[in-house]
This record gives C-alpha cells, structure tokens and sequence, in this order.
C-alpha cells in the first residue's frame, strides 16, 4: 500500500514546524523583550495544546523591546510622534495609544546644552530656592545661570522661552528676560542631564 509521495510527507513536515513553532515566530517579529523565554516554553511545552497557547497569547503580549524612534524635527518640537504600531500621532509623554490601545514607551526629550532662556534675577539663596519650585510647580525646565539667577529653558527658539517668559510672568509671577545661555563661554554653569 502505497503512504503517498515524499514530496507530501516533507511539505507536512514544514507546515507542522511553521505551526508548532508559530508563537517562536510572532515573538520574534514583535521583538518581545522575553523572546527567548517564549521559545522555550513553545519548545518544550508546545506538544501540549495549553503550552502552546501559553505562548502564543504571552508573544501577543504588549512586553515589546523598546523601538528608537526616529523624531522628526517638527514633531520633536510640537511634543508629538507617530505610534510604532498604528502610525497615528500621540504625545511624546504617552504611554498607551488612544488610537489602538498599545502600550508604548515615553519618549523623553533631550535637554539642550545651549540656547533661549527666560532668566530671573535673584536677591538671595532663599528667594533662588522659592524661584526654583515656581518654575518647577509650572512645568518649566530650571537651568542655573550666573550668580544666583535661574532660568527656564534652554530653548531651542527664542519664541519657545518668551512662552516660558509669559507662563512665568502670569503664574508665579516673576520677572525675567530673554537671554542666549551658550555652554563655550564659560560664564554658565554645565547643564546636568
């Protein structure tokens, strides 16, 4: 009796291999950060329909290696990037999508060494400390500037620090002007990231 071709056999043999090891696959693609975990389980536990699906739903998981996000200069500024796994446009500070409901990392934005700063003048240490947590309660970055001034910023524009000057000319009320904070001259403190 003739069990049919061997071409037959060897085709079964693949699709079987491509089905066993399925949840290995989608793991992979994803770049779930327990990748080789789940192949393990699929491997060892996948002859076993609960192993199986075991891994399978923990490869579906939203656990993903942290993808480098390649930011476009105007997003950047606006506080915006695309979602890895919908493309559709959310917060720079989101950590789940509104758009598909995946769970993504925060991108946190790089401080600049140099650039735009509201800076307010200070009589002392005291009032230094009390200028520090206004700028703080209002969402502003504090860069130390010379002496005992502070200031918001550094900013990439300097339209960017006259908002900041406004948020804290209407807020806390402090006074500042605009000024260009560079890190060559040496007159500034070093920016700590």
């Amino acid at each position: 009796m003739d069990s049919g071709s061997p071409m037959a056999g060897f085709l079964f043999l693949i699709v079987g291999f491509v089905v066993y090891f399925l949840p290995t696959f989608v793991a992979s693609n994803r770049k779930h950060v327990n990748g080789t975990s789940i192949f393990l389980v699929n491997l060892f536990l996948g002859w076993t329909f609960l192993g199986w699906v075991i891994a399978l739903v923990w490869a579906s998981s939203a656990n993903t290696v942290k993808t480098e996000e390649k930011i476009a200069p105007g997003k950047a500024l606006s506080g915006e990037r695309a979602c890895p796994y919908c493309a559709e446009t959310i917060k720079n500070a989101a950590i789940k999508c509104k758009h598909c409901g995946a769970d993504v990392e925060p991108i946190k934005q790089p401080r600049l060494k140099q650039g735009w700063v509201a800076s307010t003048a200070c009589r002392d240490e005291a009032e230094r400390d009390r200028t520090i947590e206004a700028m703080t309660a209002a969402d502003l970055p504090v860069v130390p500037m010379i002496g005992l001034a502070v200031g918001a910023g550094p900013y990439e524009t300097k339209e960017e620090a006259k908002q900041a000057l406004i948020i804290m000319r209407d807020g806390p009320r402090l006074f500042s002007e605009i000024v260009y904070r560079d890190s060559m001259s040496g007159r500034y403190p070093l920016i700590a990231d």
